[in-house]
């Protein structure tokens, strides 16, 4: 069964974001250009199993151990501008992230985990099921694709989230819900669920960039 962790404070609904919201200014972004920008935290790392190649982030997929993924990235949103513990502005999260050979593992994935209290309580992620790629939520079909960009739209409380396979220019929205987000969440970039035996030859993931914009 696919370790999707309910969403407490998740809750589907329909109708939002009826129009597209365009970015105004970037807040933070890392190009992951031969290091990390300050701010990120690796949680369970293992160096020997990360490292930065043509200006980008890649990370060994391996196994879901005691339920904890291996080598995750992760950042506050305490540095966003709040007030009475809320947002002042809508905001967009975006990474774009692949797997550098076909997964073999079933529920192999990686992505953006929104985290809260210690818990995953959101994620948007490429994850194999029996042999082919989907985005999950919503189970969209990659196709022949390995990956590509990822995006979470937030609007107060409301979030879209949405894909791009790679090398195109659209994206499709997969999730339409609400989340209940507040200082002390965090933000992730992982990837897990490897098998058991492998080489350093595959079941890498590329981590291109990460931003979080600003939403007019």
């Amino acid at each position: 069964m696919l370790r999707f962790i309910t969403l407490t404070f998740l809750i589907v609904v329909s109708g939002l974001f009826s129009l597209v919201a365009t970015a105004q200014d970037v807040v933070f972004e890392d190009q992951f250009e031969g290091r990390l920008q300050p701010g990120w935290v690796w949680v369970h790392d293992n160096p020997a199993r990360r490292r930065f190649v043509n200006d980008a982030l890649e990370i060994f997929t391996e196994p879901f151990a005691n339920g904890e993924a291996r080598n995750a990235l992760l950042r506050p949103l305490n540095f966003l501008r709040w007030q009475n513990g809320r947002l002042q502005y809508a905001y967009r999260i975006e990474t774009e992230c692949s797997f550098l050979e076909k997964p073999t593992e079933q529920y192999q994935q990686c992505g953006v985990y929104w985290l809260q209290n210690e818990r995953v309580i959101f994620k948007l992620v490429f994850a194999n099921i029996d042999g082919e790629l989907y985005v999950f939520p919503g189970k969209a079909p990659l196709g022949v694709k390995n990956g590509g960009r990822l995006r979470i739209d937030v609007v107060g409380q409301n979030i879209v989230a949405s894909f791009c396979p790679e090398d195109e220019k659209i994206f499709q929205r997969v999730y339409e819900g609400r989340i209940n987000s507040t200082p002390n969440d965090r933000i992730s970039l992982q990837c897990w669920n490897g098998p058991q035996a492998s080489t350093p030859l595959d079941n890498w993931v590329r981590f291109r960039y990460f931003r979080i914009e600003r939403l007019e």
